[in-house]
């Protein structure tokens, strides 16, 4: 019995490592993209500076990780979005930056880089901050806001969420939207499994101002699933997943959900 449960932590540690890194060196989308080659030498070059980048196999990185970072061998620049944050009708850029953190701090951030006649000029870093999958959204301010999805994983628990975020010049402001989750790799059923599966902006009441549309699965296994003593961290039995679309109204400044979606949040939402 010892050794079963000395197998299972292994397995439980594997998947929480698997996990962690899958999701943080996927494939990017949304007006998170990866840029030019032209402009991703001159976006290293600005983060980790002239002399401390590194090229291979057409893949930018830091030879050593920034100094205003936590700490690492390198450091990968994994997108870039483009856009006016700070302020309306400037040129600036979030760029993503893996792998100079810990895992604590979701094991990167992001590097807020302005564009001067001087070219690209840091402004700040902001550790835990991972951009590589936000959607750019204009406000009626002129700047532009961001809707981005974060993960984290730990003790077998993976969650996901939706955030609002306002990138000043000192801070950056977040507000929560939609935060899900999955307890597949805890050992602790009944099993859960609520994934983000696509969010887009799309005006919904014509009004002109882009609203958010999020897509999301449901699984769940029935409470009364039986399982044999010891048999607690056998593969989950979940059914096929539900699906299902939450809308979020824009007033040119922040997005609130619609009555039909505020009432699905309460059953779909892990906190």
């Amino acid at each position: 019995m010892k050794l079963l449960k000395y197998i299972l932590l292994i397995n439980t540690v594997l998947v929480v490592q698997v996990v962690a890194t899958r999701t943080l060196a996927q494939e990017v989308k949304k007006d998170s993209v990866i840029p030019s080659q032209k402009d991703a030498v001159a976006l290293a070059q600005s983060v980790c500076g002239a002399s401390n980048v590194n090229q291979e196999k057409g893949k930018l990185s830091c030879k050593v990780c920034p100094s205003f970072t936590g700490s690492g061998s390198g450091g990968t620049l994994t997108s870039v979005v483009y856009g006016s944050f700070t302020k309306a009708d400037t040129r600036e850029a979030l760029v993503d930056l893996s792998d100079c953190e810990p895992h604590a701090h979701n094991w990167g951030g992001t590097v807020l880089l302005r564009r001067t006649n001087n070219g690209w000029s840091r402004v700040r870093y902001e550790s835990g901050f991972r951009s590589n999958i936000c959607l750019k959204v204009l406000n009626r301010t002129g700047r532009h806001s961001l809707v981005c999805q974060g993960f984290y994983m730990g003790q077998g628990y993976l969650a996901e969420w939706l955030d609002r975020l306002e990138v000043g010049s000192t801070k950056t402001t977040k507000t929560n939207l939609l935060q899900v989750g999955s307890n597949t790799g805890s050992c602790r059923p009944p099993y859960y499994e609520v994934q983000i599966k696509d969010f887009l902006a799309q005006d919904i009441n014509k009004d002109g101002r882009p609203d958010l549309v999020v897509k999301v699965s449901e699984a769940r296994e029935a409470k009364s699933t039986s399982r044999g003593n010891g048999q607690s961290c056998v593969d989950p039995r979940l059914p096929k997943p539900k699906f299902y679309q939450l809308t979020f109204l824009s007033n040119g400044l922040s997005f609130r959900p619609t009555p039909t979606t505020a009432n699905l949040m309460k059953r779909l939402e892990v906190k």
